[in-house]
């Protein structure tokens, strides 16, 4: 599935940011660059968010994190198993 979020500057400039484009370090770097900013980890920071007290710059970073994740998650296999190896319990 493709992930794109389309964002419009106060000066009226409009981006499209293609998540599937972006490489696993760069999704890394970009949730790490939230991480930092926000002093906790995205699962962290979600338990302590709250929509009715955030600024909307927060809300836009809170969705492109939350995005940045859910794309990184996509791409890891589905399985261990699939790395050709037996499975460690068989009938």
């Amino acid at each position: 599935m493709r992930r794109c979020m389309v964002t419009t500057s106060s000066d009226g400039t409009r981006e499209e940011i293609d998540y599937s484009m972006l490489t696993a370090a760069d999704i890394r770097r970009r949730m790490g660059v939230y991480q930092d900013k926000y002093g906790a980890p995205l699962k962290q920071y979600i338990r302590t968010f709250s929509c009715d007290r955030a600024s909307h710059d927060e809300v836009f970073d809170l969705m492109d994190w939350e995005t940045l994740g859910e794309e990184l998650a996509a791409r890891r296999p589905k399985s261990r198993a699939c790395n050709g190896r037996k499975p460690a319990y068989q009938h």
